[in-house]
C-alpha cells in the first residue's frame, strides 16, 4: 500500500513538474494568413474604342505581391474565346506575355476581355497587377490605338 502511495506521489509530482515547465515555453500565436483562398483570377481587357480589335500582345506583371501565374484562357468574344499564345516558362514567374490574333469576322469593338489569367498567390500582401499593352492591330493587321487593363475576379474571401 505504501509503494502505491509512493508511485502516485511520484506521478503527481513529475506531472506537476511537466506542467510547470510547458507553462514557462513561450506561446507564440497561431500564423494567420489574410489570404484565405490563394487562387485567384485576372480579366485582361483591351478597349479598342469603334476599331475592330483583330490582334493584341499585352504584358501582365504581379507588381506587388507573390504568386505564381497557373493558368490563362482565352476571352469572353468569339474570336478571342480560344486561350492566346503565351510562353509556357513564363507560367512558373510573376510576369507573362500573352498574344493572339483573328483574321475572320465578326471581331469585338469597344472594351472586352480578351483572357483570364490564374495565379497562386502566396503571403498576405495584397497584390497589384499591371498590363503593359505592347501591340493593337485591326483587322488587316495596322496598329490600331487601344488601352488595356486589369481586374482581378475570382477572390474567394479575402
Amino acid at each position: 500500500m505504501k509503494s502505491i502511495t509512493l508511485m502516485g506521489i511520484l506521478a503527481l509530482g513529475l506531472l506537476l513538474c511537466v506542467s510547470a515547465v510547458l507553462a514557462l515555453q513561450p506561446q507564440t500565436p497561431p500564423a494567420t494568413n489574410p489570404v484565405t483562398d490563394p487562387f485567384t483570377a485576372v480579366d485582361i481587357w483591351v478597349d479598342s474604342g469603334r476599331q475592330a480589335l483583330g490582334a493584341y500582345q499585352f504584358e501582365l506583371t504581379l507588381e506587388r505581391g507573390k504568386g505564381e501565374i497557373v493558368g490563362l484562357e482565352g476571352g469572353e468574344h468569339p474570336a478571342f474565346a480560344q486561350p492566346p499564345y503565351y510562353d509556357p516558362a513564363a507560367l512558373s514567374g510573376q510576369r507573362i506575355i500573352v498574344a493572339a490574333y483573328q483574321v475572320t469576322a465578326p471581331l469585338p469593338t469597344g472594351k472586352t476581355r480578351v483572357a483570364r489569367v490564374h495565379l497562386q498567390l502566396h503571403g498576405d500582401i495584397k497584390p497589384q497587377y499591371v498590363v503593359k499593352l505592347i501591340a493593337s492591330c485591326g483587322a488587316a493587321g495596322e496598329t490600331i490605338p487601344a488601352t488595356a487593363g486589369a481586374q482581378e475576379t475570382l477572390q474567394g474571401d479575402r
